[in-house]
């Protein structure tokens, strides 16, 4: 039996069923307006465009520099109505003066930046490449953006920005950061949520084919634990976020009660009409940058309820300004040397929680 994952549903899933999220009081803040989506072409990228258009807007730009992806969005979208306000653009975000261009051009007034690298191992391998891509280029979008009068930045964020262990956690964590203590006239917001199911490459879809495949699947440990929601839901409690949060707000998505990877495995076995003794499962031990569990709030946050009950507010010590930016330079003139474990210095005095797990033993399955 072949197991796709669209023909699953949350309950079967994760034992609860999908959030309720009405978009009708989104509706009028999108409806008229131009809207940039950095990403585009990827998991929360391409759906976030689909509910977009759904909602009435003068102008969508889809933003990524993957064409092949970019191209593909553009066949999936013309299925809505509202197809001809799409404008499709090829461009790295990390280009200032292509992204300049783009934006005098456009001139959005509502930008959600969900262009990032997402995978902890690949982030980890690759360095540079991540720092430059995730953190800095947010740094040189958002005043870009300001002076073409952009109203509303979003920044997708993740759960791994809370007390990270990885590249990829800090460097969304200085996203974060930025956002909320950079003077701006934009109302600057960052989303925080954890892993969205299906989203290429992660571990639904990876279990899967290697259901399909007959292989054994591969899980690292087994009390490995995260949080999942539907790429539907996750968007459009994104979208509510972004229409209510204030200048600076952490916006934090409620995601249920995590979820062990090995008990994930075991229902889509299940799912696929296999039983438990069929299927080898290997644990082959805990990467770089990974930890067992995430979380949403550091200790010093403060979980503050919003006026939608699935959207809290992580409200903590703010950052100076001047003082981050003068961070935030010397990360750049590291990045610039081209020393790696210099670069991973100046991550960790930006961000004081941020530090690799040692690595730990595994038990065997």
């Amino acid at each position: 039996m072949m197991l796709k994952l669209h023909e699953m549903n949350l309950k079967e899933l994760l034992g609860r069923d999908p959030l309720k999220i009405d978009l009708e009081n989104v509706r009028p803040g999108i409806l008229g307006r131009r809207v940039m989506v950095t990403g585009a072409a990827g998991s929360i990228g391409s759906e976030l465009c689909s509910e977009i258009l759904k909602c009435g807007p003068a102008k969508l730009v889809c933003v990524d520099r993957a064409e092949t992806e970019l191209f593909s969005l553009r066949q999936k979208l013309p299925h809505s109505e509202n197809i001809s306000q799409v404008t499709f653009a090829i461009a790295d975000v990390g280009n200032r003066s292509s992204m300049q261009r783009l934006l005098l051009k456009q001139r959005p007034e509502i930008i959600f930046h969900a262009s990032a690298y997402k995978h902890v191992l690949m982030t980890e391998e690759n360095v540079p490449e991540t720092v430059q891509n995730n953190a800095l280029c947010v740094v040189s979008l958002v005043p870009l953006a300001e002076a073409v009068g952009t109203e509303i930045f979003v920044l997708i964020s993740s759960d791994k920005a809370v007390d990270p262990t990885s590249v990829l956690g800090a460097t969304k964590r200085i996203g974060e950061m930025v956002l909320a203590s950079r003077p701006s006239a934009m109302r600057c917001i960052s989303v925080r949520f954890g892993n969205v199911l299906g989203s290429g490459g992660s571990v639904v879809p990876t279990l899967c084919e290697q259901l399909q495949n007959n292989q054994p699947l591969t899980i690292t440990h087994p009390e490995m634990k995260r949080f999942f929601m539907s790429v539907r839901e996750a968007v459009l409690l994104v979208l509510k976020a972004a229409m209510t949060g204030k200048h600076g707000d952490i916006l934090v998505l409620e995601m249920g009660e995590p979820v062990r990877i090995i008990d994930l495995a075991h229902r889509l076995i299940r799912l696929s009409g296999k039983a438990d003794e069929d299927v080898e499962i290997q644990f082959i031990g805990i990467r770089e940058g990974e930890k067992l569990e995430e979380k949403f709030f550091y200790a010093n946050e403060i979980a503050v309820p919003t006026v939608f009950p699935n959207i809290k507010c992580a409200v903590g010590p703010s950052r100076e300004w001047g003082e981050l930016s003068g961070q935030l330079e010397e990360l750049r003139e590291a990045l610039h040397i081209g020393d790696e474990a210099l670069v991973k210095t100046k991550l960790k005095s930006i961000v004081p929680e941020y530090c690799p797990p040692e690595p730990r033993s595994v038990t065997k399955a």
